[in-house]
């Protein structure tokens, strides 16, 4: 199978034409692996079930950020919003479901520099068995949250304007 690197998160993935997301710039083949895990994330059940699909969710949006349209920079910063609420302030995945909403209702700015390199993707997330595939997608949160550390701040500014938490 011939591979491509995702132009969002950078990983090898198939090399396939195909569908993509509107405004997240991603491989056709990295936007696949992410479909794929859909019946897997909605199997999910329970408040840590809720709390892994976003996390999910948000490492995918956030490692995606390559494209300056508008819908891509607010979807970046949101995500990350929702990350950091997550893992530093540890709010569940239904409550940060009902405050997205609210946070894509204002701009934000395009979040440069970009990381580099991620070490965790949405590959390892879909090649990771069912027993061992939460734990893989708990990695891939904090690996992404951790990736955009040259905006923490920031970030955490946002959140704690929003007045949510």
């Amino acid at each position: 199978m011939r591979t491509a690197a995702c132009p969002g998160c950078g990983a090898a993935v198939a090399d396939r034409d195909g569908p993509v997301h509107a405004y997240l710039f991603a491989a056709p083949g990295c936007w696949h692996l992410y479909g794929s895990l859909q019946d897997w994330k909605n199997s999910l059940v329970g408040d840590e079930g809720t709390d892994t699909a976003q996390q999910v969710v948000d490492s995918y949006a956030a490692q995606h950020a390559s494209n300056p349209d508008r819908r891509n920079v607010q979807s970046v910063a949101v995500h990350l919003m929702s990350l950091c609420a997550s893992l530093e302030h540890r709010t569940a995945g239904v409550r940060l479901r009902s405050l997205l909403g609210g946070w894509t209702q204002h701009d934000y700015p395009e979040l440069v520099p970009r990381p580099v390199a991620f070490p965790i993707t949405v590959r390892d997330v879909a090649a990771a068995d069912g027993a061992h595939r939460v734990r893989v997608a708990a990695s891939w949160a904090r690996s992404t949250w951790m990736a955009w550390s040259d905006h923490h701040d920031e970030v955490r500014g946002w959140v704690a304007a929003t007045g949510d938490l």
